[in-house]
């Protein structure tokens, strides 16, 4: 497992205020342009996994004069700005700074991510080779891929990206010809509080003409745009799958250089295979399960053993995925023999179209390498530290990246590598270094191809028609009997009968609350252990939100039954923003147009810093601003309200107004009790499983199979959700206390509300199906409700008016 330090950096004057303090311990220049690969169901993306193509580029794919200009970042470079979130501003005047920065310059001769002789002495013998004699002559060498992407970028620059001007469009990357690539399958690629642990295997050494067959696979429109726009069907050639390139030169190199073990390449296309049968159905492809598991079996039991003992045992997972290997085994021989030859064709296209692999992404990155002694020596402790210190300081090194994403956006990054177990005294200490700076900067929170998925998701239009269902629980004392009692009811279909209505009621009854009553101060202000939620193998997910509502001082969204939200996920550290516009109540149906897209930690900071100032900033690329823009007029945005809501959400699996064609997400044992699907359907574990079978069955042949129809369209569970949400309510100052009366509190107050709400409904499932389905199971626990007529943001500016 390799461990390193990732830093933010937020502005582009930050990012060159490092560069300048460093620069006499300047190692090294690199540009490289990073292609991704994924599933069509985007299963490695939900693994936090990544496929990375590396090809190295020509250092003046940047041109020089894009490093005087100040490249949009993901944040404004805003001095006076203050965060709410934890932000390290440094100590230090510009005064220091500046003299700091000048003493660097004078001690490394002006060498500002200059002169390189390594770089010198490879363009040097490439010239004596002939080969790119004349940097002006580079692209015309390139090969005729490479001509292409060149004549399409000029033309782009001036026509399709999105009205850029040519200083915000991309820089045009330019391959270093006949150079060989590097390939990683990065698997439970996790960056928290700074810190990037991954699972990584590399094939260092990719020959060129595999990485050619690669880029090729890439659509042109990537490197002018940085998106890449889907255009028809997905192909079927063979020819087009980056798995089809993957496994060729796999068995060109099946072992390692020193003869001893498989080769890399051979390890990465034996993990995609894996991964791929997880997402395929056992009754499709048992042999391509059990060829995946002959592959790679001794490879993963290792991987496994050092992922449980570094990140933590998940056992539901693991068990979920040995009983669905032990059921594909068990199942396999008895129906091999009276398996019909058309299903086992359909089967094995199945499995095929389940390793289709695509290019989903890329950007160019400028890498500028430095020693850390720089670093160490910039925090003051030249002289402390012992011997073994001294000489992990030398081999470190510290990397700043320039990576732009999409045009108009760049964004900067600060990384040690190779840390070890010292990654939490170099990450303080690199820390210290940038505040001594001046610099701003966060802790990272994801890696940058997270980061480019979540501003390309940004600037998407994903507005889509929602329906849920929404009840109001009256009172405390219902809120807590749903929840002993809901997991089970909702998993079996007949144990709703087994409880008497009148225990359930006098269960219920035994203690009344009134509804909605206030709650003690003292329980806790900020709620911010997050220890206590747990995701367990039922398939239940327990969660803490912490939801930021935003809108005009005229409150113009609110007007229009609309609302903007920032989500922050406290149990899993994501940032999600919601526009929910256009909402309808209807006897407990509510019905609006909604758009969720998942912001980076930087990007939703921002929106918390300086909601008018982002919306003007990002109005003309990101889809949610772009509508409240120009559909509701909204040029200002301040935050109105924040809220936390407590959230359990459980599968419906006994449902009948919506039955689901998909098991639960163990299989084995679970899946031969009562109530569940038959075992000859497939098991529900995510939305890309979920996916990943709706596009394997679209692919099925024939639509008669044996003399049976097609399986029906899979269809997955009802979700409820029930929640607790706490409302931190203002405080009356204005209004007078009458004496002998119920005078308003003088101090903020809090108020909990409880609710029922349904969701993942289907097009062809009646919402009033769906509430009479629920009220009737609420009615047998004997839980008060009412009908929803509001949403959240509403009921709490009716606790205030109250």
């Amino acid at each position: 497992m390799q461990i390193e330090v990732k830093l933010s950096i937020d502005s582009a004057k930050g990012y060159e205020r490092t560069a300048q303090t460093l620069a006499s311990h300047h190692i090294k220049d690199e540009c490289y342009y990073d292609f991704f690969f994924d599933f069509s169901y985007r299963a490695l993306q939900e693994r936090d996994s990544v496929l990375r193509l590396r090809v190295p580029c020509e250092l003046h794919s940047v041109p020089a004069a894009s490093a005087a200009e100040t490249y949009f970042s993901t944040t404004e470079d805003r001095a006076s700005r203050t965060t709410t979130e934890v932000r390290d501003d440094g100590g230090e005047d510009d005064a220091k700074v500046g003299a700091a920065t000048t003493a660097a310059l004078t001690s490394g001769g002006g060498t500002v991510g200059g002169y390189d002789p390594d770089a010198e002495y490879e363009a040097f013998l490439r010239a004596c080779r002939g080969q790119n004699a004349n940097l002006g002559e580079a692209a015309s060498t390139q090969s005729n891929l490479d001509g292409t992407v060149t004549s399409h970028v000029g033309s782009a620059f001036s026509s399709s990206v999105c009205g850029a001007t040519r200083s915000r469009a991309l820089p045009q990357p330019i391959r270093v010809a006949g150079a060989t690539g590097k390939l990683f399958l990065k698997q439970k690629n996790t960056v928290q509080h700074g810190h990037q642990m991954t699972f990584v295997a590399e094939d260092a050494d990719v020959p060129a003409d595999v990485v050619e067959a690669l880029v090729k696979l890439v659509p042109v429109p990537l490197f002018a745009t940085g998106v890449i726009t889907p255009s028809g069907p997905r192909s079927t050639d063979p020819a087009m799958n980056a798995f089809t390139v993957l496994s060729a030169y796999a068995q060109r190199r099946p072992c390692s250089d020193d003869g001893e073990g498989d080769s890399a390449v051979k390890r990465i296309v034996a993990q995609l295979t894996e991964i791929a049968s997880a997402y395929t159905s056992a009754t499709a492809s048992r042999s391509f399960r059990k060829r995946a598991r002959s592959e790679s079996q001794e490879s993963d039991a290792h991987f496994t053993q050092v992922r449980f003992a570094a990140m933590g045992a998940r056992s539901s997972y693991t068990q979920q995925q040995l009983a669905t290997a032990a059921l594909a085994e068990d199942e396999g021989e008895q129906q091999k023999e009276h398996e019909p030859p058309l299903l086992s064709k359909a089967g094995s296209s199945t499995a095929v179209a389940a390793t289709s692999l695509e290019a989903v992404g890329g950007f160019l990155t400028l890498r500028r390498i430095y020693a850390y002694t720089g670093v160490h020596q910039g925090v003051g402790d030249s002289e402390s530290g012992s011997p073994r210190d001294a000489k992990l300081h030398e081999t470190l090194r510290v990397r700043l990246d320039k990576s732009f994403l999409l045009p108009g956006f760049a964004i900067y990054e600060l990384e040690v590598p190779k840390c070890g177990v010292a990654v939490e005294d170099v990450t303080e200490e690199v820390c210290t270094f940038l505040k001594r700076l001046g610099v701003h900067y966060h802790t990272g929170s994801e890696s940058k191809y997270a980061r480019y998925v979540h501003y390309l998701a940004a600037t998407r239009d994903v507005e889509q028609s929602a329906m849920d269902v929404k009840l109001r629980l009256t009172s405390v004392n219902g809120f807590e009997e749903v929840r002993r009692n809901l997991q089970r009811l909702t998993q079996s279909t007949g144990t709703s009968s087994s409880l008497s209505r009148g225990d359930a009621q006098r269960s219920s009854q035994d203690k009344r609350y009134i509804s909605n009553t206030e709650v003690d101060n003292a329980d806790g202000d900020d709620c911010d252990n997050d220890t206590w939620w747990q995701t367990n193998p039922s398939g239940d997910v327990q969660e803490t939100n912490e939801d930021f509502f935003f809108d005009s001082p005229e409150q113009t969204l609110r007007r229009g039954q609309t609302f903007l939200r920032l989500r922050k996920q406290r149990h899993l550290g994501n940032y999600v923003l919601a526009l929910k516009a256009h909402q309808m109540f209807t006897g407990g149906q509510r019905n609006s147009m909604s758009s969720k897209l998942e912001l980076s930690k930087v990007i939703a900071h921002a929106l918390v810093d300086n909601p008018t100032q982002f919306l003007r900033d990002h109005y003309d690329n990101f889809s949610l601003m772009k509508t409240i823009w120009d559909e509701f007029g909204v040029r200002e945005l301040c935050r109105i309200a924040t809220f936390t809501t407590e959230r359990l959400i459980v599968p419906w699996w006994s449902a009948k107004t919506q039955p689901s064609t998909l098991q639960r997400s163990w299989a084995s044992a679970s899946a031969k009790r009562s109530g569940l699907a038959p075992q000859s359907q497939p098991i529900f574990k995510s939305t890309s499983y979920l996916l990943s079978q709706k596009l394997q069955q679209a692919e099925k042949e024939p639509e008669v199979v044996d003399g049976r129809s097609k399986q029906p369209p899979l269809v997955p569970p009802l979700l409820i959700h029930l929640d607790k949400t706490l409302y931190k309510l203002p405080s009356n100052t204005k209004v007078a206390r009458v004496p002998f009366s119920h005078g308003r509190p003088w101090t903020d107050r809090q108020c909990e509300t409880y609710e029922v709400e349904v969701t993942n409904i289907e097009d062809s499932t009646e919402p009033k199906e769906v509430i009479r389905e629920l009220t009737e199971l609420l009615n047998g626990m004997g839980v008060e409700w009412s009908v929803g007529v509001r949403n959240k943001l509403e009921q709490y500016f009716a606790l205030i008016d109250a």
